[in-house]
C-alpha cells in the first residue's frame, strides 16, 4: 500500500476511531495516525496524558472469532503470568472488543484499544542477548498456553496446511493466468515443489502430536527490548499448531542471515532455560520455514504493488532455491 493511499485510509477511518474511543471510561485528548499494516494503528493520549494504541481492524483480514481468543488469551496471561504482554482495554461496559460499522466498507470493524508497548523493536539490533530472552518468552508463552482453555466457541486458525489463512482471507493465485507475469514457470515450478516438501513436513510433525495455542507471529519485530525484559504484542495470528512451528516463526527472518547460527544457538539457549527445545532437526525447521515463504510469496504477489512485489520475490527466491537443491 503506497503512503497516499494509507494517509486516505487513516483519514477516511479517523472518526470511526473517535466513535469508538467513546466506548471508554476517559476523555480523549488526541488522536494520531501511527502505522497501517494489515489493520491501521492510531496513537491515543488520553485527558490524563496516558498513550494507548487503537488497532481499528480490517475484517478481511482475520476472523472475529480469533480476535475473541487473542483478547481472551492477553487478558489470562497478564492475570496469571508476570509476562510482559500487550494489554487490552476495557470499555466502560466491560467488553474487549468494539465492532463498529463502517458504512462504506459495509461491515463492522472490530477494533481493539491496547496499552502502549515502551522500548524499542529486538529487530533494531537487540543483538544475541535480545534473542535469547526471545527464547525464554516463546518457551513462557508455550507453557502457559498448554493448560489454557479459551473461553470461547469457534474454530481457531490451525496451520496444518501451507495456506492456514484460508482462501476468503488469503486465496492462492500462484496458479492464476492474471498474475502468469509475476509467476512465471520456472518460478511458479520452485514454489510447487517447495510446498509439496514442506506440506509433507507439516502432515509428519503433526502426526506426532503436540498441538497446541502459540503466539502464531512472535519475531523480533512483534517485541520490544527495556532493559533485560522483553515486551510481546501482535498475537493476531495466534494459532493452534505445534510449538517447534512457533519457533520457526521466531527464527524465520533470520534463516538467510550472516548471523544466523549465533541467533539460534542464542534463541534456543534461552528457551531451554525454560522448556525443552521443540524442533526434532534442522530439515524440520526448514521445512517450516520454506511452507511459510511459500505463503507469504503468495500473499506479497497478491496485496503489493507490482514493482514491490517483484523486489520481494527476487530476494526471496534464492533462499528457496536451496532448500529444494538440499532437500527434493
Amino acid at each position: 500500500m503506497d503512503a497516499s493511499r494509507i494517509a486516505k485510509e487513516a483519514s477516511h477511518l479517523l472518526p470511526l476511531a473517535h466513535r469508538v474511543l467513546t466506548r471508554y471510561p476517559f476523555l480523549t485528548r488526541e488522536v494520531e495516525h501511527l502505522a497501517t499494516h494489515s489493520n491501521v494503528m492510531y496513537r491515543v493520549i488520553t485527558e490524563s496524558g496516558q498513550q494507548l494504541v487503537l488497532r481499528v481492524g480490517n475484517p478481511h483480514a482475520n476472523t472475529r472469532s480469533n480476535i475473541g481468543f487473542e483478547v481472551a488469551w492477553l487478558d489470562a496471561l497478564n492475570l496469571e503470568t508476570s509476562l510482559e504482554v500487550v494489554t487490552p482495554i476495557r470499555t466502560a461496559g466491560g467488553g474487549l472488543i468494539v465492532d463498529e460499522f463502517d458504512s462504506d466498507l459495509g461491515k463492522e470493524r472490530p477494533c481493539v484499544l491496547f496499552t502502549w508497548i515502551p522500548g524499542a523493536p529486538l529487530g533494531d539490533g537487540a543483538g544475541t542477548f535480545g534473542y535469547r530472552l526471545l527464547g525464554q518468552m516463546s518457551a513462557s508463552l508455550s507453557g502457559h498456553a498448554k493448560t489454557w482453555v479459551p473461553p470461547l466457541v469457534g474454530q481457531m486458525r490451525t496451520w496444518d496446511r501451507i495456506f492456514y489463512y484460508g482462501a476468503e482471507m488469503d486465496p492462492v493465485i500462484i496458479d492464476d493466468p492474471l498474475f502468469g507475469h509475476i509467476f512465471e514457470a520456472p518460478r511458479r515450478a520452485l514454489l510447487k515443489k517447495a510446498a509439496t516438501i514442506a506440506a509433507r513436513v507439516i502432515k509428519e510433525s503433526w502426526a506426532d502430536g503436540g498441538v497446541q495455542v502459540v503466539h502464531g507471529d512472535l519475531h523480533e519485530w512483534n517485541v520490544h527490548v527495556v532493559g533485560s525484559r522483553l515486551h510481546a504484542f501482535d498475537f493476531e495470528d495466534m494459532m493452534i499448531a505445534l510449538p517447534a512451528q512457533d519457533v520457526a516463526i521466531s527464527l524465520y527472518h533470520s534463516r538467510d542471515s550472516d548471523q544466523r547460527d549465533d541467533i539460534r544457538k542464542a534463541f534456543r539457549r534461552g528457551y531451554e532455560a525454560v522448556a525443552e527445545w521443540p524442533i526434532v532437526d534442522e530439515s524440520q525447521l526448514d521445512g517450516f520455514h520454506a511452507g511459510r515463504q511459500v505463503m507469504l510469496m503468495n500473499y506479497a504477489a497478491r496485496t503489493l504493488p507490482i514493482g514491490e512485489a517483484f523486489e520481494y520475490l527476487d530476494h526471496v527466491t534464492p533462499w528457496l532455491q536451496t532448500f529444494v537443491g538440499r532437500y527434493g
